[in-house]
């Protein structure tokens, strides 16, 4: 037995040494930069194609959403669960950015939609309420303003002419007129030409005896009620002997009413 301790066990040829793991990359922040990216992007984009709300919401989704994958993958990437941490610090700036673009977006095309709405009544009044003014108001000056009296040949006359004033002269060449709805004296009501008027001046006693004959005939197809049952008269503008001798046979009937002036035309007047 020898006294020597026992040799200790020689070193194994292999021994195992721990090999450190590396932690997971950020999946989560890399998304968050990707959709903060996008979402910066969006505010730009809408406003060259003119599509700003659409842009504007994108960016605010894609903001929302990108700050929470930020917060998430920067939250593990403390926890030592994953790495590139300022790959999720990064997405959650960015993600921040796209919010603060659309949020402000929103808030200036609200303003700008409001201060539209506010400003269409003032534009409807300018449209719509003065041209109305503007129509009826000339109208009612022309109903209620007077019209002057228009001096109108005698040969010129016409049926539904009204006259200013009752013609008292013996001989006649112009005759004022005016609109039968202002107040006149007498109104034309029949044009009629004396039949067999060849020859010289036959006088005015036989001129007027005829021109009464056919202003008889003439009235009650006018006022709608013969002669002898009316209230109203008439009387006749019959040609000079200076016309005659120019060929004027026209008479000219023209009715009234002998109680004053009258508004508005006798025609069918029935009384």
């Amino acid at each position: 037995m020898s006294d020597y301790p026992p040799r200790p066990p020689p070193p194994s040829p292999y021994q195992p040494q721990p090999v450190a793991q590396q932690a997971p990359r950020n999946g989560l922040g890399i998304a968050a930069l990707i959709l903060g990216i996008i979402g910066v992007l969006s505010g730009p984009i809408g406003v060259l194609s003119g599509l700003i709300p659409l842009f504007f919401g994108v960016a605010g989704i894609l903001g929302i959403i990108g700050l929470m994958l930020g917060f998430v993958g920067y939250g593990r990437f403390q926890r030592g669960a994953a790495s590139n941490g300022t790959m999720a610090l990064w997405g959650i700036i960015t993600s921040a950015v796209a919010m603060v673009l659309s949020i402000g977006g929103l808030v200036i095309l609200l303003v700008g939609v409001f201060a539209d709405l506010s400003a269409e009544p003032s534009v409807e009044t300018e449209s719509t309420v003065p041209p109305a003014a503007e129509t009826s108001a000339p109208a009612q000056a022309e109903e209620t303003a007077p019209t002057e009296p228009e001096e109108v040949y005698v040969f010129d006359l016409e049926v539904g002419d009204c006259f200013a004033e009752p013609q008292d002269a013996e001989e006649v060449f112009s005759i004022e007129t005016l609109p039968c709805s202002e107040p006149h004296s007498e109104e034309v009501y029949a044009a009629v030409t004396i039949p067999e008027g060849d020859g010289d001046f036959p006088g005015f006693r036989a001129i007027d005896a005829q021109a009464e004959k056919l202003c008889i005939a003439e009235f009650e197809g006018f006022v709608g009620r013969p002669y002898e049952e009316s209230v109203l008269d008439f009387v006749f503008i019959t040609p000079s002997e200076e016309s005659w001798g120019d060929g004027d046979r026209e008479i000219l009937c023209t009715v009234y009413d002998p109680a004053g002036d009258t508004t508005g035309t006798l025609a069918d007047a029935n009384r």
